[in-house]
């Protein structure tokens, strides 16, 4: 799964937390999709750190 791909399905997770749910639901959902984000910018941004996937990433394609 792409890094982009799996933000958005947390994203999507995120609508389905109720009001009455514990607060530390939607902060880790929303800790989550910040910490793939960065992930996503120090690999874009350092070649070094996009040789190594996290568990279950595939690479991002390779733009033309």
């Amino acid at each position: 799964m792409k890094i982009k791909k799996a933000i958005e399905i947390i994203q999507d997770i995120i609508a389905f937390v109720e009001p009455g749910d514990p607060p530390e639901e939607h902060d880790a959902l929303k800790l989550s999709i910040a910490a793939l984000a960065r992930c996503q910018a120090l690999a874009q941004n350092n070649p070094l750190w996009a040789t190594v996937p996290l568990p279950g990433e595939t690479p991002e394609e390779e733009a033309d």
